[in-house]
């Protein structure tokens, strides 16, 4: 099975990722990111078709903030 370099999603903002300044905490980028790792593991079969002794490792990560993020927006994550 070819593994996928690119994985993405649509995240609707929900009200528990806004912080006191109104927008996206930046903490909450940071969990979904990490969400989208497991999610994207996941697609290509997880551990049963990589094998027990694989696994994924966050190498790097960048997060670009064109604009601030709302409660009730969607964006588009890619890992």
């Amino acid at each position: 099975m070819p593994i996928s370099t690119i994985y993405s999603k649509t995240i609707l903002i929900p009200p528990a990722a806004i912080d006191e300044n109104g927008h996206v905490n930046n903490v909450v980028y940071v969990q979904w990111m990490q969400d989208l790792a497991v999610e994207h593991y996941a697609s290509i079969g997880g551990i049963e078709a990589q094998g027990p002794d694989a696994t994924w490792v966050v190498r790097t990560h960048s997060i670009e903030y064109f604009l601030p993020a709302f409660e009730g927006e969607e964006i588009e994550a890619r890992t």
